[in-house]
């Protein structure tokens, strides 16, 4: 059971890393107008970038520097309210562009939807294997 946990903290800093840097540089929003302005999409680029942030350092320091499994397990809850608000940044609490067909709505919504939502699944797994880690100890 406590590899099993183990490897899953290591899966939710891959991820993590996935959606902070991916946002960045493989799935990002669309560039700048002519004029050099931003679109709201990027905004919200932004915003998923620093909720990956987050999310990385939280799950390094799960992973790396904690050993009680009940504050393991609080941080795997945590890892999941971030996560929520990462899937519904685009689109929702940002709007993005107009056209559906730009980028932002083709390949960053998408991306950000699918990582975040496996990140709050791997959480949930990751809190209930540190509770029954914690009762088995």
């Amino acid at each position: 059971m406590k590899k099993i946990s183990l490897i899953l903290d290591a899966v939710l800093c891959v991820l993590s890393a996935l959606l902070c840097f991916g946002t960045k540089y493989l799935f990002h929003a669309c560039p700048p107008k002519e004029d050099g302005s931003w679109m709201a999409c990027h905004w919200a680029e932004q915003t998923v970038f620093g909720l990956g942030l987050v999310l990385l350092i939280l799950s390094l320091v799960m992973t790396c520097a904690i050993k009680d499994q009940k504050v393991k397990s609080g941080i795997a809850l945590s890892l999941e309210g971030i996560a929520a608000m990462a899937l519904v940044t685009p689109n929702y609490l940002i709007h993005l562009c107009m056209m559906t067909d730009m980028r932002c709505h083709a390949v960053m919504k998408p991306a950000v939807m699918i990582i975040s939502i496996i990140i709050i699944l791997c959480g949930a797994a990751a809190s209930v294997l540190h509770r029954k880690e914690e009762t088995e100890s």
